[in-house]
């Protein structure tokens, strides 16, 4: 493989990885408060567990979200 064809590889690699961080950062939330409002529908607890699930759901995109940037920061 030529030099110019693994830095292009390599630049499409990263684009891509830095690209899921808006949908991670979007759907850990929107999980969580899914799961969070079935929870405290069932048993009838409204918004504890909605609460509870929205934060750990961004907590987990955030830290998803850092370890792919470190990801595609080792990759340079």
């Amino acid at each position: 493989m030529k030099d110019g064809d693994e830095n292009k590889y390599r630049f499409l690699h990263q684009l891509s990885l830095l690209t899921t961080i808006p949908m991670i950062l979007l759907s850990g939330p929107v999980i969580g408060f899914l799961i969070g409002d079935y929870i405290d529908r069932r048993f009838g607890t409204s918004p504890w567990f909605m609460v509870f699930f929205l934060v750990i759901g961004f907590v987990a995109s955030i830290r998803q979200a850092i370890t792919i940037i470190s990801r595609a920061s080792k990759d340079q």
